[in-house]
């Protein structure tokens, strides 16, 4: 059974990884930052555009979640891990794009408008819309770094995808915290910008696979003992 991992040891070993790793997690983060400007300067012409084509940015994603996923299982890894991550994940991520922007768009919607409202009924549907995206967001938490676990690739993506939901409703309060940490580190980015384009995304991804790997593994390892004591 792996160790139990911490949010306070999984946000300092991360540290040292990227400290070791950054010729290749920068190249990857600045490749996702450049889609994330071109998709401002899209949504700057059409929003609508913008939210079209906003699925393809888990492209690199996944490639940025690929390259950390390599470092915290021990294997060599290079920047092109993460480009070949794209190819080999590429209807999954976008599958997961698709989802995410999804979920932002409906909740967020529902959110903004319950909020304005002056109506109770109002209020309760930017309550759940609150819930939904917190949800959303520990699962895609959980989900990336599964989906390009290199000790799982023999395993079909609806499989890794349900282990991520396995993780959220066996640890919400773990996955919570992690969450809260992790939207601050984003909040912060975003404000300072050039660090959510240079080195923000990858070190986000060190923490989250730093988590949710060995959380993963310790989950699959109690119910496959579960499966084989029935």
């Amino acid at each position: 059974m792996p160790a139990a991992p911490s949010v306070r040891g999984a946000l300092r070993v991360a540290l040292v990884d990227f400290y070791f790793n950054s010729s290749r997690l920068v190249p990857a983060n600045l490749l996702w930052g450049l889609g994330l400007v071109v998709l401002y300067l899209i949504a700057l012409v059409s929003p609508l555009g913008a939210i079209l084509v906003a699925p393809l940015l888990a492209l690199p994603t996944a490639g940025v979640f690929r390259i950390a996923a390599l470092i915290v299982r021990g294997e060599p890894v290079s920047f092109w891990d993460g480009l070949a991550a794209w190819r080999e994940q590429l209807v999954p991520a976008l599958a997961a794009g698709v989802a995410g922007v999804m979920a932002v768009v409906v909740l967020g919607s529902n959110l903004i408008a319950g909020i304005l409202s002056n109506e109770l009924l109002g209020w309760a549907f930017a309550t759940f819309a609150a819930w939904g995206l917190a949800t959303a967001w520990l699962a895609g938490i959980a989900f990336w770094p599964l989906l390009v676990d290199p000790a799982r690739a023999h395993e079909p993506a609806r499989r890794r995808a349900r282990l991520a939901g396995l993780l959220v409703a066996a640890l919400p309060a773990r996955l919570g915290a992690l969450g809260v940490v992790l939207a601050v580190v984003s909040i912060l980015s975003a404000i300072a910008f050039a660090a959510l384009v240079t080195v923000s995304v990858a070190y986000l991804a060190l923490v989250a696979c730093r988590y949710v790997l060995p959380a993963g593994d310790r989950l699959e390892t109690r119910l496959t003992a579960r499966l084989h004591n029935r």
